[in-house]
């Protein structure tokens, strides 16, 4: 059985893809086909949610923690950037209707340059 990294290699272009398996490999496979790669730990809830994406994209303490501010920081992206969302479900599952919201924008932003990779990983 494939751990899912291989169904990135090679990739250069943006989008929202769905790995089943464990977020490692895949962030493994990104960096070394020269994605800037950032891994944001599964959550349950708002807060550590956004404390999980400000440190896995090196945001500063008083980053907004908001959809708005989230589309701002990935406007000002300057690179192909891999943003691998390990246990998305968890999130998704506990807020539905913000994991909509959120995957809304990371979907939209995702279509426009510099490449951004967003990757659900179990």
């Amino acid at each position: 059985m494939s751990d899912g990294a291989d169904v990135l290699s090679g990739e250069d272009q943006g989008g929202v893809r769905r790995v089943l398996g464990p977020a490692g490999p895949v962030v493994d496979a990104l960096a070394a086909d020269g994605w800037a790669v950032a891994l944001v730990p599964g959550a349950r809830s708002d807060h550590a949610w956004w404390d999980g994406l400000v440190g896995a994209l090196g945001l500063p303490d008083w980053f907004g923690r908001n959809l708005d501010a989230l589309d701002e920081v990935l406007g000002d992206l300057d690179r192909p950037t891999a943003l691998v969302l390990a246990s998305w479900w968890a999130y998704a599952t506990a807020r539905p209707e913000r994991w909509e919201r959120l995957l809304g924008l990371l979907t939209e932003r995702s279509a426009e340059p510099p490449p951004l990779l967003v990757v659900l990983t179990d």
